[in-house]
């Protein structure tokens, strides 16, 4: 199953957070994605994410994408399914210029250097980069890399065993929000996804994933800091974190160690890259809502932060959409997913 794309008019992307599974459904309208539908269910009562294979948390969730499918009554039979981020590999080679069938056989030999697996156990996928007029007179060529577990595969296949829409791909979450947020705006961009649980650091260049990191912080960790700083309950956190309370400045101000590790690693990335030069530090995901964010981000990296809009690439009815707009930052990975089988004709 390959890593990267195909076409279809309908197209449903299924993201699997740690809080809830979201969906969004879109029809290509006259060479523009159109949002057709979306949905999301709750599993934070399904029990906490084991840390190994566990047959009967999968069928709760299964059970949970089936309700949700019920719901949404997609009018496609096929899904693209994300892959977290922390489960899969993005790099980018750097080959001497060859054909096709011989830069197949070159990854072969390329992926032992930096897969930590036997590649038996890995889905192996690449692509040639685009290359500017300059670059195409030198001898070599750069090649995106991306590989994830053959179990992950096996692991989604099994949730949609027994409902009656199959999965037509799997995508690694890196891909998904660069295509709903960045999508092919030239420049080099930083985007930072905030989970329940993980953040995804992604630096793109030319609309393309040059670097993909997790780090084990997201918005669990910052109403955990809000807890112990107010001395409050983890529901009157949430409470106040969804009433737009401003934590960053005022009364109400409170640390975020973990934070300031994100921004250490944001730090890292652009150091290992050897250039700090961004268009902008793109804030993504449900945690990237947190008032004040990014402001405080902006301030502890000196870089110039703004949030993304996963909205941006899509056709939706403003009046009749429901709360899609509000909501966007959660649906951002689900949105890319969606996008993956549709070219965008300006």
């Amino acid at each position: 199953m390959s890593l990267f794309s195909s076409q279809s008019d309908y197209t449903l992307g299924v993201d699997f957070g740690t809080q809830s599974i979201k969906a969004i459904e879109l029809k290509k309208v006259k060479g523009k994605a159109q949002l057709v539908n979306y949905g999301w269910v709750n599993v934070t009562n399904v029990k906490e994410v084991p840390d190994t294979y566990d047959k009967d948390y999968a069928k709760r969730l299964s059970d949970a994408l089936r309700e949700l499918f019920v719901q949404m009554k997609p009018h496609t039979k096929k899904a693209t399914v994300a892959i977290p981020s922390f489960n899969g590999l993005v790099m980018v080679v750097e080959f001497p210029r060859m054909n096709e069938k011989d830069i197949a056989s070159a990854i072969k030999f390329e992926s032992r250097k930096y897969i930590p697996a036997s590649l038996d156990e890995v889905n192996v996928s690449w692509e040639v980069l685009p290359e500017t007029d300059e670059e195409k007179e030198k001898p070599t060529m750069k090649v995106l890399l991306a590989a994830a577990p053959k179990s992950e595969v096996q692991y989604y296949d099994g949730l949609f065993s027994d409902i009656n829409i199959s999965i037509e791909a799997l995508e690694l979450e890196s891909f998904a929000l660069t295509r709903s947020i960045i999508g092919k705006s030239l420049g080099r961009f930083m985007l930072v996804d905030f989970g329940a649980k993980t953040t995804n650091i992604i630096l793109i260049e030319d609309g393309v994933v040059h670097v993909s990191r997790s780090v084990d912080i997201g918005g669990a960790d910052m109403t955990n800091a809000i807890m112990k700083s107010m001395n409050i309950t983890r529901e009157k956190a949430l409470s106040l974190k969804e009433s737009g309370e401003n934590f960053f400045g005022g009364a109400a101000k409170v640390g975020f160690p973990s934070l300031n590790y994100v921004a250490n690693e944001i730090k890292r990335v652009l150091s290992d890259q050897k250039s700090d030069k961004l268009e902008s530090l793109v804030l993504c995901g449900g945690g990237s809502q947190f008032v004040g964010l990014p402001e405080y981000l902006g301030k502890i990296t000196g870089l110039n932060v703004v949030l993304g809009n996963p909205l941006s690439h899509i056709l939706y009815d403003k009046k009749n959409s429901g709360s899609i707009e509000e909501m966007s930052g959660s649906f951002a990975v689900a949105i890319g997913l969606a996008l993956r089988n549709m070219e965008e004709k300006k």
